[in-house]
């Protein structure tokens, strides 16, 4: 670790940099008082390279660290890091620092907030998260329907039924998956018809998320509830679920 230690002090701030990942990688327990150091580094991309390290690691001691990057006005790369790496860490005495920044003027910024809260699971945020289901970005979009799928509230099942509707692919994929990951049986009406959209990305995930919700309802039941749901369209659903796990089936075994 002294090794490591010089090289913390190195003039080269890349390589200070890369020493703080390496560390979290080789020695993680032993490396947070040293990657600590780093946040009294005069330049932004050094101490977003320590936030990072540290919420790969998930130290609950860098949180007092990592809290005061989510401060700095003049560079939001670093306020996304500091997020990221405080949803990693997973405290929630974190929640009441990251949610101003669901409003902050940068999307990258708000997209890293909105994913961190939902890596916390806290559903006191689920109020604030809304409003982010119609931003302009499409990346803070799907990130504000990750965290409602994580924190798992039937409250945000209504609008991510609405999400399903996006004109971007990314975002009906992630309002998707989060509805499977919730597992209402509400949604299954509105999943089945995008088994038929145009990215298959899109058309996998939603056979996961109603295999996810097949599982709490069980699949016979699943079935019987499209039927109901989609007389005319019932069997061309459940084959098409079966052909979706077939297919990644055969993927996973050409991997082998």
């Amino acid at each position: 670790m002294s090794t490591s230690y010089r090289y913390l002090r190195i003039k080269n701030k890349g390589v200070r940099g890369w020493v703080a990942s390496a560390l979290a990688w080789i020695s993680p327990e032993r490396a947070v008082e040293y990657i600590m150091l780093l946040f009294q580094d005069k330049d932004a991309d050094v101490r977003w390279s320590a936030a990072f390290a540290l919420g790969m690691i998930g130290s609950e001691k860098a949180v007092e660290h990592i809290i005061p990057l989510l401060e700095d006005k003049k560079d939001a790369g670093a306020r996304a890091s500091a997020a990221l790496a405080l949803g990693r860490i997973g405290s929630e005495k974190t929640v009441e620092h990251l949610m101003p920044l669901l409003e902050d003027k940068d999307t990258d910024v708000r997209a890293s907030a909105a994913f961190a809260l939902g890596e916390i699971g806290s559903e006191r945020v689920f109020e604030h998260l809304i409003p982010l289901l119609e931003d302009e970005d499409e990346i803070v979009r799907a990130s504000a329907a990750f965290a409602l799928g994580e924190i798992g509230s039937e409250k945000a099942v209504e609008h991510l039924i609405l999400l399903l509707r996006d004109k971007d692919k990314n975002v009906r994929g992630q309002a998707a998956f989060a509805l499977g990951e919730i597992g209402s049986e509400k949604a299954v009406e509105h999943l089945v018809p995008l088994l038929k959209d145009e990215d298959w990305g899109v058309r996998s995930t939603v056979a996961d998320s109603l295999g996810t919700i097949s599982k709490k309802l069980a699949e016979d039941e699943l079935f019987c509830l499209i039927e109901r749901l989609h007389e005319e369209e019932a069997d061309e659903a459940v084959m098409e679920i079966k052909k979706i796990r077939k297919r990644r089936f055969l993927k996973m075994l050409d991997r082998s």
